[in-house]
Formats: C-alpha cells, sequence, structure tokens
C-alpha cells in the first residue's frame, strides 16, 4: 500500500511539473544600450519562471557587465537576476537566487546595491565581472508580489555589455602604443 502512494504521490509531482512546463520565450537580446520591455505583475522572484521577462545576452571573459532595471511603471518592484547558460524548461529556473538545473546563479538585485532595497518604482542594478566563459547569458526580471494584481508592467533596461569589437580596438590601440615605444627607443 505504501509503494501505491509513493506511486501516486512521483506520477502527480511529474504532473505538476509537466503542467507548468513551458520553454523560454525571451523578449530579446542584450547589448549595450537601453532596451524597453515588460513583465507580469506579481510574477515574484520565488514563483514560475514563465511569468518572469527573460533576455539572453553575451559578453567576453574578463568583461565587466552592468545592468539597470528601471521602473517605467510606478508600481513595478523589480527584482532582477542573471545565470551563466540557459535552460530548456522556465521550470528549470526554482527561483531568482540558485542555480538552474542546466545553468548557473551569478547575481540578483532588489535595489540599487546590496545595502539599498528597493520598492515599487525604485530601479535594481547589477554588475559582475565575467569569468564564467563566452556562452550566453540570461536575465530575468520580475515583480514582487505588490498587490498590483494583473497585467503588464513596463520597465527600460540600461546595460553596459561590452561587445568583442571594443576589446578588438583596445588591443589594437595597445599593440600600437607599443609599436610606438619599440621605434622611439631605436
Amino acid at each position: 500500500m505504501a509503494a501505491k502512494h509513493a506511486l501516486l504521490a512521483a506520477l502527480a509531482l511529474a504532473g505538476a511539473h509537466a503542467a507548468h512546463a513551458a520553454a523560454p520565450t525571451y523578449q530579446g537580446q542584450l547589448s549595450s544600450g537601453s532596451f524597453a520591455g515588460t513583465v507580469a505583475a506579481e510574477s515574484g522572484p520565488w514563483t514560475d519562471g514563465a511569468n518572469w521577462s527573460l533576455w539572453t545576452f553575451s559578453a567576453d571573459l574578463v568583461a565587466e557587465v552592468s545592468i539597470t532595471v528601471t521602473p517605467t511603471n510606478a508600481s513595478l518592484d523589480p527584482y532582477i537576476a542573471v545565470w551563466y547558460g540557459t535552460e530548456s524548461d522556465t521550470a528549470h529556473y526554482l527561483d531568482m537566487s540558485s542555480d538552474g538545473w542546466s545553468s548557473l546563479f551569478i547575481a540578483g538585485a532588489d535595489g540599487l546595491s546590496s545595502w539599498h532595497t528597493g520598492g515599487a518604482g525604485e530601479p535594481a542594478a547589477l554588475s559582475f565581472t565575467n569569468i564564467y566563459g563566452n556562452g550566453p547569458f540570461v536575465l530575468a526580471i520580475a515583480d514582487y508580489a505588490d498587490g498590483v494584481g494583473s497585467g503588464q508592467l513596463a520597465y527600460t533596461i540600461t546595460a553596459s555589455v561590452p561587445e568583442p569589437e571594443t576589446y578588438a580596438m583596445f588591443l589594437a590601440g595597445l599593440g600600437l602604443s607599443a609599436a610606438l615605444r619599440l621605434r622611439r627607443r631605436t
């Protein structure tokens, strides 16, 4: 009888997972600049990832990445998080503070710094140095459960994600400076 209950519990859990299974839908690819988007009200950082606003981006190794999400709707209380790697199913993002099934949690933010938590209408910002690789990153944006109800809340992302051309130009300039210095010595 205990085996029957265990089997029924396992099937119910598998069915619940399948009911929430959804391939991630990305709102776009981030680079340096400003981007507009929306997120479901009450989507919360500890709820189903299918309700989050997801964006992808790439960054070179050792690049400094900075992202700020500013509400354009005063009711939005943003929480943001970044993972290295992508998931095939939004249910694989357990919450906005831990690793996914095949992605590594990098950072999360609920304000402009770890000492200043935000609130409704206030921006959330994070930055990190890419020590993970050249693969894809995912930015997730959620609205804290704040009594707004339903609907979509608007925001603007300001991102500083250095592109490969930036580093190529930097290295070319460094090489030119070295060549000129050597030429002056001779």
